[in-house]
């Protein structure tokens, strides 16, 4: 497993990167400043990091997991059309 260090809001944080190029991580660890600072900023009250860090790990698998519902929906479109034309197409070779 090969392992890479990225800035996250100031702290080098080992991350995997067996299926990363550098670019890729550039832009994982720049998301994740990012979340951080949107988190932060919509918790001003909120001072230990920690508390930022679990807000932003939650705020990132929100985001995720309405993707992957996505991602099934369009999944589960498609493969009701192909049932659909398979049996439009065995129809038409049956009465053909």
């Amino acid at each position: 497993m090969a392992n890479a260090y990225g800035k996250v809001f100031g702290w080098d944080v080992p991350i995997n990167i067996d299926d990363m190029d550098e670019l890729s991580l550039a832009g994982v660890v720049s998301f994740v400043n990012e979340q951080w600072q949107e988190t932060k900023e919509e918790n001003k009250q909120v001072v230990d990091t920690q508390k930022i860090a679990a807000l932003t790990a939650i705020k990132i698998a929100k985001e995720l997991l309405k993707l992957k519902g996505l991602q099934t929906n369009i999944s589960d479109n498609y493969e009701r059309k192909i049932k659909e034309l398979i049996k439009q197409l065995d129809e038409a070779e049956i009465s053909g």
